[in-house]
């Protein structure tokens, strides 16, 4: 979607100033010059953004309940945490998600936030020929193998082991 003020006020909803900081693991950052990010999905730039009514044109609103604008607070919510070495994704306040949720936002390291897409996006719609309102999937190419362990309980991890395809 190429309307950069829908896309702000979509981002704004997901993510509203202040989020990442009172949402956050400050162990995930790469470093002193890192900081942190709000990242949502669906893109903020696309119909399917969770932050954009249906009156605007959006097809996947975030609605909570007994509100009537989107809002993040509809969202599957995370915050990256270093663990070892690794960075994984906890569910806020310990909430399992039920994967009716129509979007997520995480709080993690602004520096990861922008080098997955973050300046690439323009050109790989440039390059996949995408134009406003084309229908489009993300295909993330990671397979789990049947890796997934499932804690027992509410507020228990889901741990997967990801291998790139």
């Amino acid at each position: 979607m190429g309307d950069e003020s829908q896309n702000n006020r979509s981002r704004a909803r997901i993510c509203p100033t202040g989020w990442a900081a009172d949402n956050s693991d400050y162990s995930a950052l790469v470093d002193a010059d890192d900081t942190l990010n709000c990242d949502e999905f669906a893109f903020a730039s696309s119909y399917n953004s969770g932050g954009m009514s249906s009156t605007e044109g959006g097809i996947n609103p975030a609605i909570p309940p007994g509100k009537t604008t989107p809002s993040g607070d509809a969202c599957i919510s995370m915050y990256a945490k270093k663990h070892d070495s690794m960075i994984h994704l906890f569910s806020q306040n310990g909430a399992d998600p039920t994967f009716n949720e129509v979007c997520g936002r995480a709080a993690i390291s602004g520096m990861h936030n922008q080098e997955s897409m973050g300046g690439h996006f323009a050109n790989f719609m440039k390059q996949m020929r995408i134009k406003d309102k084309d229908a489009y999937w993300l295909d993330t190419r990671m397979d789990d193998g049947g890796t997934c362990r499932y804690g027992v309980g509410g507020g228990q991890p889901v741990i997967c082991e990801l291998d790139a395809q």
